[in-house]
């Protein structure tokens, strides 16, 4: 039943059963996001951002999520954007976690750019079968922070606008572009004619990163980071104009990707800020 009418937007309640909600829990799976082009955003968080993108679509909260977030859903409110009031069984069968904060939004997927070289970016980095969709966020939210232009994902990396990995992205999702490429190496090719260096991690590079005499981070560059047991393939390795090491002072092996993507996007942008 309609509640009122809030600047623009409708406040109504929404039971387990209803068509709406059918639709939004049929958005965990991956085919139905992207013929619909849309997904599911938990937490206040990627709410928000999502609303200042203004990619909101609709929003369900919990009386919980109502009673602890009321600012934020009068602003979604304001926008003109439909918010549904479920019970908790709701929220959790939207939400991947265990304790969720009562608010999960449906976002449309920000417009993919045509060309992201034609735009002469300084900072971009790519993920060659990263598989772990907590690490693709990461990686996403890592490079929002850095001021990276763009994040590239080749084939078989994890979803980006799966639950999980827009949770780990806090909303930056929203905020930096995110391709999913068919053919990394056609991108490696076509960063390169518009003068990009293209920088592969490898545990065995050619130069270590703190290299400051081998290494010129403040120049336009695309880091290369691969699958999280093997690292780049071959044919990538190849392609690359330098590969980099991160040098282990320690008893480690290796890093998390997401902490090796936060070690090459700051060495780089705070470089290129000298």
């Amino acid at each position: 039943m309609t509640q009122r009418p809030t600047g623009g937007g409708i406040r109504r309640s929404a039971s387990k059963s209803s068509s709406v909600v059918t639709a939004a829990r049929k958005l965990h799976q991956p085919s139905v996001r992207d013929a619909e082009q849309l997904f599911l955003a938990a937490g206040s968080q990627s709410v928000e951002y999502g609303l200042r993108a203004n990619l909101l679509e609709r929003l369900f909260v919990s009386p919980a999520g109502d009673a602890k977030f009321p600012d934020l859903i009068d602003q979604v409110l304001a926008a003109g954007v439909e918010v549904l009031v479920v019970d908790d069984r709701v929220i959790s069968g939207l939400s991947d976690t265990r304790t969720p904060q009562g608010l999960v939004g449906v976002a449309r997927m920000p417009e993919p750019i045509s060309n992201i070289w034609s735009s002469r970016p300084q900072l971009v980095i790519g993920l060659e079968q990263a598989q772990d969709p907590g690490n693709v966020g990461v990686v996403v939210r890592t490079a929002d922070a850095a001021g990276a232009d763009a994040v590239l994902l080749g084939p078989g990396s994890a979803d980006p606008f799966g639950p999980k990995s827009v949770r780990a992205s806090a909303g930056s999702v929203f905020r930096v572009p995110v391709f999913r490429v068919e053919d990394m190496l056609s991108e490696l090719s076509a960063a390169q004619s518009n003068g990009l260096v293209v920088r592969g991690t490898a545990a065995n590079g050619e130069v270590t990163l703190f290299s400051a005499d081998d290494l010129d981070l403040g120049s336009p560059t695309l880091w290369l980071l691969g699958n999280e047991a093997h690292g780049l393939s071959e044919q990538i390795k190849q392609e690359c104009d330098q590969l980099v090491s991160i040098p282990m002072f320690g008893g480690a092996e290796s890093l998390n990707v997401g902490i090796a993507a936060a070690i090459c996007l700051y060495a780089s942008a705070a470089a290129q800020r000298d």
